[in-house]
């Protein structure tokens, strides 16, 4: 019980982070971005006075700099990151799979890599290796589990949207940014003041941005939509008193795990409401949802081992046999791993084309150089159970993945013959090819990872013994 009570920040972080994303697809583009992002604004400034017992106290407690501090703080993780997404989606572009890929891998990497450079800077070596693996794993995994939503996907990321994917994806750095700058101010003048001023900053700023993109369409959209803007006013304000506390006390690796699983939750529901009976017919392509979520667990795991990690006296050999994996996967992103055919007839012409991707184009080309760089971050570890374990189920399941592409949309072909995809005028089809760089990669990996573990084990008898244990 005291474990999950010490745990409980991240899970109730990545909880409300899922709220907020499902109700971000749902609303961003449909009410106005300033309307948008002042209700959710709004939230955090009431779960910020809820969680204070005494408001004007807490609020006096900070000094004018620290202040500024906390407002800039704010501005930048309280409003910024979200105002990010409501202004970059435009009605139902870039698409729902994207939205969520960027704002919760993307974010996730973001975070997991700024905990990356903090521990380089303290000269953590592996505790930067372990974090840059489960942002890759992360990553890989978001990208398996939203492209597997539906058949032929909408997800095609840096194709058709690319400035709107990447204002997106700068949303995760403001968040980062913000978070680790109140973590600064609260911790001399406590959490609870430091929240209101950023969350009162946040909420000043995005109102002087609504009235000046004019309130009446704001405020009939909001009416409109009123139940979803309140539960993502709700989320966001828990994500807002959770990410800093979050950030304090487990570190930005911890902060990205939970933002990592915001997909695999999702599609836990859809699962759930397929299962109850309460929805319509069944979207999700289940093999690569699961692949997906088992990588995106990978990833989690490896992000919260990162902080207790500890380096082991490895043998050479072993230390040059698990760069092998990362070497064949990365020749494995050049080969021919997908074969696509399209089939589109309208008025007017028949289009009928097939062409082939290579491993980099590929989800299963990137889940294998993410497993493949874990390898190599466990092999100098001295107990790198969890992530090990997770990573070797992930590898069983990562075929399910090969015919997987990293986007559906060609930028080669006109539009007009793309958007019929789906629709009784036209088809894609995708087909995975023998890459045997690729599948080496990940059974070379799996085979390490199991002589990494017996290793680990022979070892901790010997030590056993040594120790006088029977």
């Amino acid at each position: 019980m005291d474990c999950l009570r010490r745990i409980a920040p991240p899970l109730a972080l990545a909880a409300a982070f899922a709220v907020f994303v499902q109700m971000c697809v749902v609303l961003a583009g449909r009410v106005p971005a300033g309307a948008l992002t002042v209700a959710l604004t709004a939230g955090a400034l009431a779960l910020a006075l809820l969680r204070a017992p005494r408001p004007v106290r807490a609020l006096r407690r900070l000094t004018r700099p620290l202040v500024l501090q906390a407002c800039a703080g704010g501005l930048l993780a309280v409003a910024g990151a979200p105002a990010l997404i409501a202004a970059m989606r435009m009605t139902d572009a870039p698409a729902g799979s994207i939205v969520v890929f960027w704002v919760s891998g993307g974010w996730a990497a973001v975070a997991a890599l700024g905990a990356a450079a903090v521990a380089l800077r303290e000269r953590r070596v592996l505790v930067a290796g372990w974090s840059v693996a489960g942002a890759l794993l992360a990553v890989a995994g978001v990208a398996g589990v939203v492209a597997d939503w539906e058949r032929p996907s909408s997800f095609s990321p840096l194709v058709r949207f690319a400035p709107q994917e990447l204002g997106m994806l700068l949303g995760g750095v403001l968040l980062l940014a913000g978070g680790l700058l109140l973590v600064r101010v609260a911790s001399s003048s406590g959490m609870d003041g430091t929240l209101l001023w950023a969350s009162a900053s946040g909420f000043l700023v995005s109102l002087v941005w609504w009235v000046a993109s004019g309130v009446p369409y704001g405020w009939s959209a909001l009416v409109e939509h009123s139940v979803e803007v309140v539960l993502a006013a709700v989320a966001w304000g828990l994500v807002c008193a959770l990410w800093p506390t979050t950030l304090r006390t487990f570190g930005p690796a911890a902060g990205a795990a939970s933002l990592s699983v915001t997909p695999v939750l999702l599609s836990a529901l859809i699962l759930l409401e397929q299962f109850v009976g309460v929805a319509g017919p069944q979207p999700l392509v289940v093999p690569g949802v699961l692949a997906g979520s088992l990588l995106v667990v990978a990833g989690v795991c490896a992000l919260a081992h990162a902080h207790g990690a500890q380096a082991s006296a490895t043998p050479r050999t072993l230390m040059l046999a698990s760069a092998a994996p990362a070497l064949l996967a990365l020749v494995g992103l050049l080969l021919p791993a997908i074969a696509v055919r399209a089939d589109v007839t309208v008025t007017g012409g028949v289009f009928a084309g097939s062409w082939t991707m290579n491993g980099a184009e590929s989800v299963a080309g990137w889940a294998a150089v993410a497993l493949a760089v874990l390898v190599i971050v466990a092999v100098v570890d001295a107990r790198p159970g969890w992530p090990v374990a997770a990573t070797l189920a992930a590898s069983a399941a990562w075929p399910w993945l090969l015919d997987v592409p990293t986007h559906v949309w060609n930028p080669a072909l006109a539009p007009g013959i793309q958007q019929y995809y789906g629709t009784e005028y036209g088809s894609i089809g995708f087909t995975a090819l023998p890459d045997a760089a690729m599948t080496g990669a990940v059974i070379l990996g799996a085979v390490t990872m199991v002589a990494i573990m017996a290793m680990r084990r022979m070892r901790g008898r010997r030590s056993h013994i040594d120790n006088g244990g029977s």
